[in-house]
C-alpha cells in the first residue's frame, strides 16, 4: 500500500509532457475510489480496470492461493497425502477447464496466442482471475510435494533424465514458437489451437520450472544448481520483490515525458531495457531501505520469541 500512495500522490510531479496525467499521475481514475480492494487483495476481482497500481494483480492473486492452500497442505501434513495430490490437481484442472470454457463461450476474447486481445475483457476476465492463473502455484506444491516424498537426494537414471529434459525442451520451444507463428501467419493460427495453447500454456511452461526445481533438489543438475545458487543473485533476489512494483513507474516515467515519439529500432529498444532494468533495480534499494526493511526489523522484534 506504501506503494500505491507514492504512485497515486506523488507521479503527478514525476515530469511534464504533452502526454503526461499531471492529475492523476500514474493510476486510473477510480484508484481514489476503490484503494482498499488492494488493501484485500480483491483489485484483481472487484473494478480491475481501476485497479491502483496496475502490476498489484499478482499480489492479489499470491494472497488468494495462499489462502486455498491449506486445502491441498493440511492433507498433506496430516499424511493424507492422497488427498494433498487430488486438490493440488483440481486446481490445476480447473484453471485449464475454466481458462478454455471463457474463451469458447468469447470467441471474440481469445484474441492472438501471444496473450493479446482485441476485447479488452481478456485481462479482466481472464490474465489476472485467480481461477484462471492458479496452475503455477498448483504445480508449484505438487513440486514440493514431490520433493519431499522422494527427500532430497534421488538418482535418476540417465536415460531418464535425457528424455524427460528432450521434453521439456519442446515443451519450452513450443510454448516460446506459438506466439511467433500466430503473429507471422498471414490470418493467424486457428482459433481452435489459440483456446488450447491459452488453456494449457501455462501448465506446460510450469511444469517445466518444477522438473528443473526437482531436479536442482534432489541432487540431478549440479551444475545447474551450482549456477543458480550464485552469490550474486542473492542481493538481485531481495529486490526482486520492490522492482517488480516499481518498474511500471519507472517506465511510464520514460514514456509520458516524451516530447516526440520513438521510432522502433532493436538497439534503441536494447538501450531502454536496460536503462529501465538498473533504474528498476537502483529505486528498489530505495524502497527496501525505506519500507521493507524497517517492517521486517519491527517484524522479527516482536516474534523473535
Amino acid at each position: 500500500m506504501l506503494v500505491v500512495l507514492v504512485s497515486f500522490n506523488l507521479t503527478p510531479y514525476f515530469g511534464r509532457g504533452p502526454f503526461f496525467p499531471s492529475i492523476h499521475g500514474y493510476e486510473p481514475n477510480g484508484c481514489s475510489q476503490y484503494w482498499w480492494t488492494n488493501m484485500l487483495y480483491l483489485n484483481n476481482l472487484i473494478k480491475p480496470q481501476e485497479m491502483c497500481l496496475g502490476v498489484s494483480w499478482y499480489l492479489a492473486n499470491d494472497m488468494q492461493f495462499h489462502w486455498i492452500a491449506p486445502l491441498a497442505l493440511v492433507p498433506f501434513a496430516l499424511k493424507r497425502k492422497r488427498i494433498a495430490f487430488l486438490v493440488v490437481s483440481l486446481f490445476i484442472l480447473i484453471s485449464v477447464i475454466s481458462t478454455a470454457a471463457i474463451l469458447i463461450a468469447n470467441p471474440k476474447m481469445s484474441g492472438s496466442a501471444g496473450g493479446s486481445s482485441a476485447d479488452v475483457s481478456f485481462f479482466n476476465k481472464i490474465y489476472i482471475t485467480p481461477w484462471c492463473r492458479i496452475t503455477a502455484y498448483g504445480i508449484g506444491l505438487l513440486t514440493g510435494f514431490i520433493v519431499t516424498n522422494t527427500g532430497r537426494t534421488y538418482p535418476l537414471p540417465m536415460l531418464v533424465k535425457l528424455a524427460i529434459n528432450t521434453l521439456a525442451l519442446i515443451i519450452v520451444f513450443i510454448c516460446i514458437s506459438v506466439p511467433y507463428w500466430d503473429a507471422i501467419t498471414p490470418h493467424g493460427l486457428s482459433q481452435s489451437v489459440i483456446i488450447t495453447f491459452q488453456a494449457v500454456n501455462r501448465t506446460l511452461w510450469s511444469a517445466v520450472i518444477g522438473w528443473l526445481i526437482f531436479l536442482c533438489s534432489t541432487g540431478n543438475a549440479k551444475l545447474i544448481n551450482k549456477i543458480l545458487s550464485w552469490p550474486v543473485f542473492i542481493p538481485l533476489a531481495r529486490l526482486n520483490y520492490s522492482a517488480y512494483l516499481i518498474h511500471t513507474m519507472v517506465i511510464y516515467s520514460m514514456v509520458y515525458n516524451l516530447i516526440e515519439p520513438i521510432h522502433f529500432q532493436p538497439h534503441v529498444l536494447f538501450q531502454q531495457f536496460i536503462s529501465n532494468t538498473v533504474l528498476s533495480y537502483t529505486a528498489a534499494i530505495v524502497v527496501v531501505l525505506l519500507f521493507e526493511a524497517p517492517f521486517f526489523a519491527i517484524e522479527k522484534k516482536l516474534f523473535k520469541h
